[in-house]
């Protein structure tokens, strides 16, 4: 103390924690903010005299200062969540078909996640979280759902061990301490109320059962968050491993979903509606889904086939053989980090370092602005060196080694020393910022030397656009699952007949679903399909790392009768011309035109030589006297007639 007289002198500590806080003036990061509002929590942060309070918050109060929003599909892009949610109407009399309902889906994905498991090592356990309405020891026998009725159903009749179930209350905490990661750990059943709230994550949580009958909005926001996060921050190759699913009980489909989304906004992931997939029909039932198959008569064109549709792709010649032409192989092995553009670099850092400074403002009442009161220049506790390596460790490029990121930073930074001179040893005030720079520095030079690798693989004439490479043909599956939605038909209420599959989902966006209609009434057309995005889609492999994967492939054909064309098309919106990703899909279709004329695709018939297969980057027109229609038609036309000439 200050003094040694306790009655006398004021007792007051000499040093402390708190004290040496405080003279430290420390950046304190307050994660779930939006909780800190009480006085108390506002004078503890008060107290810790810091440079800065940044909050961390996915709820964040009306009146904060809010600086970055991090949207759902960001997160979803990141591999960071499991979306979509997946949301099934139980309409059964009882609770006990829910849980069934429930315990199959589990079961299911503990096989996908054992056989993940077996190919990569990586450990998922499936776990469902279950609300009930009542958990009291006194509640029971009163005609709600009670978490010990759950846990003794759970056992005696869906034949789960008791160790695998966890009780979670106020007053009961089954899982206090316990690693739910870890490989041994029996739990693959948390029942609660509502104790799982914020805070509370375990990324193994797929599955929300919510028996809680009594139509509150707040029974499904405070749960539906815990079953979002995605195991290791990796998808995964099963598509049902990277999605979340939620069970209810005898409510309105139409509620359910308005509930879930509404608990997607409140969890901070914003406006995404395809973030929800009802699985429910509003009756209740569960939606079923269609399987689509290839119409019987398109069949007997490709007997000579098995009656398989193949598609070419990329391929590259190696010696006497080809093989599918592979990004990482080909293209990005003859990047050279050292022929990136350094010496093109004019950032200036000169700016950034001036405006790095703390000030210190005030604002009192009746005060409008804020009045600056003080400024002093930031100071770095780190050196130079030290700045790089957490660059090249922070830097998000996976497709380089060590030594080659920190080729990289090196380089970058001799080049920012000579344009600032006073940025040596004061790189750590600028290190944020320099970094995304060079993320942008490292993805255009490597776009540009894999371009010239694509254009010499060309040249030398090993690029090819080939179907006799085994690796590189894509077979259009003969069926495909479609998901229970509205039926693709024309304005008049006619059904399409020129799809490849005999059936269409109207999930198109306007300008795609008017490309396809008109796919569906032109002549020169014997077939059309919609292609998607995923692993079993078909996909061009240009110049970037990204995959291509073309809207429509068109088969061409006469009279009924097919002729040896074959057109992909790749619609571009009015907002999307132009675009940088527009330009590159232009440029990867122009190869079409140098190696996609004479390709050896798949006879149709015996009169035709030669086999076209090219592709469109057909932009949405934004002219009254000219539109997408006029380029489309002239395409399929000009094509045709040149096979008719033949």
């Amino acid at each position: 103390m200050l003094g040694k007289d306790e009655k006398q002198d004021e007792r007051l500590v000499k040093t402390s924690l708190g004290n040496l806080v405080r003279l430290c003036e420390p950046a304190v990061i307050l994660d779930e903010g939006h909780k800190a509002t009480s006085e108390l929590a506002r004078k503890t942060i008060e107290g810790f005299n810091a440079s800065v309070v940044i909050e961390l918050s996915a709820t964040p109060q009306k009146e904060a200062n809010v600086l970055v929003r991090v949207t759902g599909k960001e997160l979803l892009d990141e591999q960071m969540i499991k979306l979509p949610i997946n949301i099934a109407n139980s309409n059964q009399p009882s609770w006990k078909n829910c849980l069934t309902q429930a315990r199959e889906k589990r079961e299911h994905l503990a096989k996908l996640a054992e056989r993940h498991y077996r190919s990569t090592e990586k450990l998922i356990r499936p776990i469902v979280l279950l609300q009930v309405e009542r958990t009291g020891k006194d509640q029971r026998d009163r005609g709600f759902v009670h978490s010990e009725d759950v846990k003794q159903h759970l056992m005696q009749r869906e034949g789960v061990n008791e160790s695998a179930i966890a009780i979670k209350t106020s007053d009961k905490d089954d899982i206090e301490g316990m690693d739910l990661f870890a490989e041994g750990c029996p739990v693959e059943w948390i029942v609660t109320k509502a104790a799982l709230q914020e805070g509370w994550d375990c990324p193994f949580a797929y599955i929300l059962v919510s028996l809680n009958n009594t139509g509150s909005q707040q029974s499904m926001t405070q749960l539906v968050g815990r079953v979002l996060r995605q195991p290791n921050v990796e998808r995964t190759p099963f598509d049902e491993l990277n999605e979340s699913y939620v069970f209810c009980l005898r409510r309105k489909a139409t509620d359910i979903s308005r509930e879930v989304k509404k608990a997607l906004e409140q969890e901070g992931y914003e406006g995404d509606a395809a973030s929800v997939v009802d699985r429910s029909t509003d009756d209740g039932k569960t939606a079923q889904k269609r399987e689509a198959t290839i119409r019987e008569e398109f069949w007997r064109y490709y007997q000579g086939f098995e009656g398989k549709f193949y598609l070419p792709r990329f391929c590259v010649k190696q010696g006497r053989s080809y093989e599918v032409l592979d990004y990482f192989r080909h293209l990005l092995s003859q990047v050279d980090v050292t022929r990136f553009d350094y010496a093109g670099i004019d950032w200036n850092m000169a700016t950034a370092l001036e405006a790095a400074k703390d000030s210190v403002y005030r604002l009192t009442l009746d005060q409008d602005d804020l009045e600056r009161v003080a400024e002093r220049e930031s100071v770095t506790l780190e050196t130079d060196e030290q700045v790089k390596d957490w660059m090249i460790a922070s830097l998000p490029i996976d497709h380089f080694s060590q030594k080659q990121l920190r080729e990289t930073v090196s380089r970058v930074a001799e080049r920012l020393y000579q344009l600032t001179r006073e940025l040596s040893g004061r790189l750590g005030l600028v290190k944020f910022e320099v970094r995304e720079k060079i993320v942008g520095l490292i993805e255009r030079g490597t776009d540009r030397q894999t371009q010239e690798a694509f254009e010499t693989l060309f040249k030398n004439k090993r690029l090819r656009f080939y179907l006799q490479c085994v690796e590189g043909r894509f077979e259009i599956p003969p069926k495909v699952e479609i998901r229970g939605t509205k039926k693709l038909i024309h304005d008049d209420h006619e059904p399409v007949q020129r799809s490849l599959f005999d059936y269409v989902a109207d999930n198109l966006n306007e300008y795609e679903k008017s490309v396809a209609l008109y796919l569906d009434k032109h002549p020169e057309v014997l077939w059309w399909y919609r292609n998607l995005v995923g692993a079993q889609c078909f996909s061009i492999q240009g110049y970037r790392r990204n995959k291509i994967y073309p809207d429509f492939v068109v088969q061409q054909g006469h009279n009924k009768k097919p002729v040896a064309s074959v057109v992909v098309v790749e619609s571009k919106g009015k907002h999307l011309k132009g675009n940088e990703d527009t330009n590159y899909k232009r440029k990867v279709a122009s190869y079409f035109e140098k190696v996609g004329h004479k390709v050896p695709w798949q006879k149709l018939a015996e009169d035709f030589e030669d086999e076209t297969f090219r592709v469109q980057v057909l932009d949405e027109g934004e002219y009254t006297d000219r539109d997408w229609r006029d380029d489309l038609k002239k395409l399929l036309e000009s094509a045709l007639s040149t096979h008719l000439r033949m």
